[in-house]
């Protein structure tokens, strides 16, 4: 028959407090993140097979905005990558390659990623040297409501923005209310404001952004 003695109990409760201090706020280990299923494992129960998926982010240079480090986040295994820059170039197969854009535009760029299962592909539009009224996906991050509004305005930013403010004109362009916003839901009071329609703008480092036509009413 074992027995644990009293002392031996003692240095395993010791034991599990150092274990549970020193790892339970670490950073968790996951050797095998996103790798999928191991085909003919045991682990592979359901047969599945592991279908890539593509995936990248890009950053532009601090100093030349027209070139472009594109970076390689694709899953499940990959073997193979194909990027089309979408400006008419011979296109790279490197995993992270980087490319140099001839002038200021949108630009599609495809990553496709192949594995002896299959193949994927992801896209994205860059708007490279073009200004923020021309990029949709920006202008999409933005929404005022509700429309005709009262009392309260919702100003909703869902992206970062330098110094963001919003600014409500009358009909004679003149400005009526400026309100410092910030990531996320902002409510405006309207209360000293008169029934109306409005103009709205939303400035970055008084860099137009977004602007609209709004209508408050008296309720």
């Amino acid at each position: 028959m074992f027995l644990i003695t009293k002392t031996s109990f003692f240095r395993r409760a010791k034991f599990l407090q150092k274990l549970l201090k020193y790892n339970a706020t670490s950073v968790p280990n996951h050797p095998n993140y996103r790798l999928g299923p191991l085909d003919g494992s045991p682990g592979d129960t359901l047969g599945l097979n592991n279908w890539p998926h593509a995936w990248y982010r890009y950053e532009q240079d601090s100093l030349d905005p027209l070139a472009v480090a594109f970076h390689d986040l694709s899953y499940y295994e990959p073997t193979t990558w194909s990027w089309d820059f979408g400006d008419g170039s011979i296109g790279s197969i490197q995993r992270h390659p980087q490319h140099h854009y001839a002038s200021a535009a949108s630009y599609e760029v495809c990553l496709t990623v192949s594995n002896i299962n299959g193949t994927n592909t992801h896209c994205k539009t860059l708007y490279l040297g073009v200004s923020a009224q021309e990029n949709p996906a920006l202008q999409s991050q933005i929404r005022i409501s509700p429309n005709p509004f009262a009392d309260r305005l919702l100003v909703t930013l869902s992206t970062n923005l330098r110094s963001p403010v919003c600014r409500l004109y009358n009909m004679t362009g003149r400005l009526m209310h400026e309100e410092r916003i910030v990531l996320g839901m902002n409510e405006i009071n309207t209360n000293s404001l008169g029934a109306g329609i409005y103009f709205w703008k939303v400035m970055s480092n008084n860099d137009l952004i977004k602007s609209g036509k709004i209508i408050k009413i008296n309720e």
